[in-house]
């Protein structure tokens, strides 16, 4: 939770990085500063995606969608265009590993928008692209890159994009639209405050965390919009500062962050997460033919559903709009009048769904840890002892049960690198070690008052198949059912559980 978010209130939260406007009648201090006349509705957060960005005609559409809102008074986030981020870290490793300095791929990406527009590339962005060439030229003589370094390379691909998006927008705009110019904005313009560190090394120890003065600053450069809306602001997403003015980055899926973190600090009507499929899937599509879209979900499901393995919204971007109660919709911009999927607070009144399970989602490549001790029967402080061993080789733990005599447990190696040896040197000095590679997790999302008929079934499902449950964690959360099972069991009872569950 950022700090200056408190419970209180009948809503809830009270948001006290909010100015309140000098004549302003009485409103819940919840809901932020009053409406006056000419204010009739909040501002909406657009967020849109590099595979939503990735050409001309990509931008074009997106331009069309954003008009279509402007009603709203739109704040658009944006990542960079298409695999720009790849690309940039591919030339950045260049340099280091060879002493090249080729930013060509990086250029055609952008330039070529302009090329098709028949216009010339906007100043900002040559001087970005040669400020770019002198990064890599200085990384190619040193030889080294430093987190610090990685992450300015990577904030080029935000910062033209912006810039890009602007230029289409501004250029392609109809006759009775152009009068209401978009407006390119590095995030840190608007006061996004983040602490040192880096969002683009793969270490889960080094990334860094909004501040919560970034709510504060937010709100305040945003405020004036809400009555006079004099331009579309486009803002950066996945990149900030620190307090030292240093560029940072918000790490995987950064640009979703972004967004709800604007999102909450101007507790905006909604925060629309743009990308290019039609919302939550039931399950991944790629596995499940017959996965179709989930049309509503609570924030705590939708927070389980990714941390158990879909992929659609990061469960630490869904947090700061879920502890405002700013709803998330996840969008398709290739086929915009789609309903796509609602994240909001409760279920209640029309959000009410058929089924006993909302989603489901699986994990690959897991890695479950058996550890066995007869220290335990009766004895306090083993389990303390053992994740002090986690902690001392930093392993995050996804699921844990455990016995008398026994803990299971499951480690996602696919965050970051894991000294398993080591690991299970240490653990082997005070238990016996048994661990098993190859293994899956498959999590069915259900309400707790639904819990007992989802685990019927799906052990029916399960005896069915003559599959064997390596293991299951039920009861530490209010919306999740996980299974862990063979790797190669998987895709079976991924597609036997979607049709019991949502094909029958």
């Amino acid at each position: 939770m950022p700090p200056n978010m408190e419970p209180g209130g009948p809503g809830g939260l009270t948001f006290p990085w909010l100015p309140s406007p000098v004549p302003s009648p009485p409103r819940s201090p919840e809901v932020g500063p009053a409406a006056t006349p000419e204010e009739t509705h909040p501002m909406l957060v657009m967020k849109f995606g590099g595979s939503s960005l990735a050409t001309l005609e990509h931008l074009r559409r997106v331009a069309d969608i954003v008009r279509k809102y402007l009603d709203r008074r739109p704040v658009v986030v944006l990542s960079a265009m298409g695999k720009q981020t790849n690309e940039l870290l591919a030339a950045a490793e260049r340099a280091l590993a060879s002493g090249t300095v080729d930013t060509t791929k990086v250029r055609q990406i952008t330039e070529s928008v302009f090329t098709e527009l028949k216009i010339p590339v906007p100043a900002e962005i040559s001087e970005l692209l040669e400020e770019l060439s002198r990064i890599l030229s200085g990384i190619a003589l040193l030889k080294e890159i430093s987190t610090r370094t990685r992450d300015l390379v990577v904030s080029f691909g935000e910062r033209m994009s912006i810039r890009t998006f602007t230029a289409v927008f501004n250029h392609t705009a109809p006759d009775s639209a152009s009068k209401l110019q978009a407006k390119a904005i590095d995030s840190w313009e608007a006061g996004v405050l983040t602490s040192s560190g880096g969002g683009s090394s793969n270490s889960a120890f080094t990334q860094c965390e909004v501040l919560p003065q970034t709510y504060t600053n937010l709100a305040s450069y945003f405020f004036p919009l809400r009555t006079d809306y004099k331009h579309v602001p486009i803002v950066t997403g996945y990149v900030a500062k620190d307090g030292r003015g240093t560029i940072t980055t918000l790490g995987r899926d950064g640009s979703d962050l972004s967004a709800t973190v604007i999102g909450a600090a101007l507790v905006a009507s909604e925060v629309q997460i743009w990308k290019d499929v039609s919302g939550v899937m039931t399950t991944d599509p790629r596995d499940v033919p017959a996965a179709r879209p989930v049309g509503v979900l609570t924030f705590e499901e939708a927070a389980e559903l990714s941390t158990f393995g879909a992929k659609v919204v990061h469960p630490a971007a869904i947090l700061p709009a879920w502890l405002a109660k700013v709803p998330i919709s996840v969008r398709n911009s290739t086929k915009p009048l789609e309903p796509g999927t609602h994240i909001v607070a409760d279920m209640g009144g029309s959000n009410v769904r058929d089924g006993k399970v909302a989603a489901m989602s699986s994990k690959r490549d897991i890695t479950m840890i058996v550890i066995r001790s007869t220290r335990m029967l009766g004895q306090h402080g083993f389990l303390a002892h053992v994740f002090q061993v986690f902690n001392k080789f930093e392993v995050s733990v996804d699921v844990i049960a455990t016995s008398e005599v026994t803990v299971s447990l499951t480690l996602d190696r696919g965050f970051k690198t894991i000294d398993l040896a080591g690991l299970r040197k240490e653990l082997e000095s005070v238990a016996k070690v048994e661990i098993r590679e190859g293994m899956a997790m498959l999590t069915l999302i259900a309400a707790r008052s639904d819990s007992c008929p989802v685990l019927r079934e799906a052990f029916q499902s399960f005896e069915e198949m003559n599959v064997e449950i390596e293991m299951v964690s039920h009861g530490a959360s209010n919306v999740n059912v996980t299974f862990v099972v063979p790797d190669a069991s998987l895709l079976q009872c991924a597609r036997a559980l979607h049709e019991r569950f949502f094909e029958r």
